[in-house]
């Protein structure tokens, strides 16, 4: 079975070879054999040219191969140099990328630093009176702080510019132009002198700096004329030393100074109450006077009499009381001293008149700022009923009042009761000189001619 399958095999084959030579047709089996044959010694001459053509072509590409790696050798001996340079680069490429992240976070952070310190400084900028003079710094700083790009040298050497320039203007006494409000609201350009970040004056009248609007403004109320004055000769002085008064808090002790109320107000603050006490404060300090500037005067006349004891005067009281016993004979020591008695009862009354008003003046301006006082806190508690606790300023008034009038009751009072005892001081020292006196004239009447 097998045998006749490579028949068939080789049947077919000699057909497939014999049509594509185009040979003769095989009738028999010889032929067949014989045809088997030759195409099997044509092959095998095919195959064996084939592998001759392989063998060449191997030991070609064999040689080729020994070609290529002799050249990539020399090749990698040429190029081992360049490895170690470009491993180095490489290495190098490597450490610079990290360097560079570092330095870009740290200049990210001195940005971000930067943008917020300039923003500070924004603010500060505004705050101070140099902006007044020098307004354009704030636009700039304002535009460093707002910027989102990375920091630049020629910035940050602005920013220390503008610092230097602030430090620098800061310790300058310095006169320039500027705007400035008067109290009518109407603006006008003129010379300002400016001492620092602390005051300025236009004509020795303070103005003050108001940060939100950049704007100096004179004050509606200006401090003692003595200050003022200091002003105006340091702004028309060429040299010399000169003593200023200068407000520390850049502006807000004169800000409280147009809050704080004069003596004026102070007196209308106290109402009806303080007024009275007021008057009758003015009344007793007059009276008071008058009363001492008698007393002193009568206390000068009876020494000047003293001196002159012959010849008594009627210009002062004793020598009225002397005149009234006149041609008394001395023998008549009882009357001598009834007249006497007589005559310094009715000097008495002059010599201490009034005293007793001042007294109760002194007693009553107390009491009459007691008054005020409790006026005053009805006054408060009214308001409190009324609108509550929520403003305190409906509340001051009544307050104002109650403290006013104690206040006045108390300066009323204190003067007024030194005066009293001055007063009383005086009176009763004159009155004990004539009691001397006529003491003396009944000792020498007693001791006879």
């Amino acid at each position: 079975m097998r045998r006749f399958l490579i028949l068939i095999f080789l049947c077919s084959a000699s057909v497939v070879s014999a049509q594509e030579q185009g040979t003769q047709q095989i009738d028999n089996l010889d032929q067949l054999l014989q045809s088997v044959r030759q195409e099997q010694e044509r092959q095998r001459s095919i195959n064996k040219q084939r592998e001759t053509a392989f063998l060449a072509d191997k030991r070609a590409q064999q040689r080729l191969l020994a070609e290529a790696q002799r050249e990539f050798e020399q090749q990698q001996k040429q190029n081992q140099p360049l490895l170690a340079v470009t491993d180095n680069n490489a290495r190098e490429i490597t450490r610079l990328e990290n360097e560079l992240e570092t330095v870009v976070e740290d200049i990210g952070d001195l940005s971000s630093t930067f943008r917020e310190f300039a923003g500070d400084f924004a603010a500060v900028f505004q705050e101070s009176m140099l902006s007044v003079q020098l307004g354009e710094r704030v636009a700039v700083v304002r535009e460093l702080a707002s910027t989102d790009t990375q920091v630049t040298i020629e910035e940050i050497q602005a920013l220390w510019l503008l610092l230097q320039e602030d430090m620098t203007e800061a310790g300058k006494l310095t006169q320039f132009e500027a705007p400035v409000i008067d109290t009518a609201g109407v603006t006008r350009t003129t010379s300002v002198l400016r001492l620092g970040v602390f005051n300025a004056w236009e004509q020795g009248d303070y103005l003050r700096y108001v940060p939100e609007t950049g704007e100096l403004l004179a004050l509606g109320r200006q401090p003692p004329a003595r200050y003022r004055d200091a002003a105006r000769a340091i702004a028309t002085a060429q040299d010399g030393v000169f003593t200023l008064a200068v407000d520390p808090t850049r502006g807000n002790l004169l800000g409280m100074l147009s809050f704080t109320p004069d003596l004026r107000e102070r007196i209308a603050q106290g109402g009806t109450i303080g007024l009275i006490i007021i008057a009758l404060g003015s009344l007793g300090m007059l009276l008071t006077a008058w009363r001492v500037a008698y007393l002193l005067l009568v206390s000068r006349r009876i020494r000047r009499q003293l001196a002159m004891a012959a010849s008594p005067s009627a210009d002062n009281p004793l020598g009225r009381v002397l005149k009234s016993v006149e041609g008394i004979p001395i023998d008549q020591e009882e009357l001598l001293q009834l007249k006497l008695d007589e005559a310094v009862l009715a000097e008495i009354p002059a010599l201490e008149r009034g005293n007793g008003l001042i007294k109760l003046l002194a007693a009553t301006s107390p009491l009459l700022g007691l008054l005020g006082t409790v006026t005053g806190m009805i006054l408060t508690f009214q308001a409190i009923s009324l609108f509550g606790t929520g403003d305190p300023k409906l509340m001051a008034g009544g307050i104002s009042q109650a403290l006013v009038t104690t206040v006045l009751g108390l300066v009323v009072a204190i003067p007024l009761l030194f005066g009293h005892s001055v007063v009383a001081f005086l009176s009763r020292a004159t009155v004990q000189r004539l009691d001397e006196q006529c003491a003396g004239v009944l000792a020498r009447s007693a001791e006879g001619p």
